[in-house]
């Protein structure tokens, strides 16, 4: 498979920096100009993203698989929990939109936002065929309109 860099010439960097600003690492490219070889950068891209991948997957796998559910009256989560997550570690603390899970494996945490407020106090946690559900009960939203005064 051919590289991008080998498709054609390339402009002028000096002209392509002037039209994106500092978006780009400009040290890197001058550094490959001074390489000569298509492939460095290539190289380096594809190392950067390999290690972007790995970090994704680390923090995937420590993280817990969390389903949302929202009816009328209730707003329900619902977390998988994995074989080493200890239950007397877990902390769950509940805002009107979100819901954080603290002292998961390797001292990890998770927050969820929730699609809806929610009166964080309502809040019940149990555990059912090995999940952590949390339930909570649906804040109306608010309708009313207020007059609003502009002050001199």
């Amino acid at each position: 498979m051919g590289s991008f860099f080998d498709s054609g010439p390339l402009p002028d960097w000096k002209i392509v920096q002037e039209w994106l600003g500092r978006d780009l690492p400009w040290k890197l490219v001058e550094q490959w100009d001074k390489q000569g070889d298509p492939a460095w950068l290539n190289t380096y891209v594809k190392n950067m993203m390999e290690r972007a991948k790995k970090d994704a997957s680390a923090k995937t796998k420590n993280a817990l698989r969390m389903e949302v559910h929202k009816d009328a009256k209730f707003v329900t989560v619902s977390m998988a929990m994995n074989s080493d997550a200890e239950l007397r570690g877990l902390q769950l603390f509940a805002t009107s939109d979100r819901l954080k899970v603290t002292g998961m494996p390797n001292n990890g945490k998770q927050t969820i936002r929730l699609p809806c407020f929610v009166y964080p106090r309502t809040g019940r946690a149990a555990i059912r065929k090995g999940r952590l559900v949390v339930r909570f009960k649906r804040r109306p939203s608010d309708k009313n309109e207020y007059e609003l005064f502009i002050e001199p």
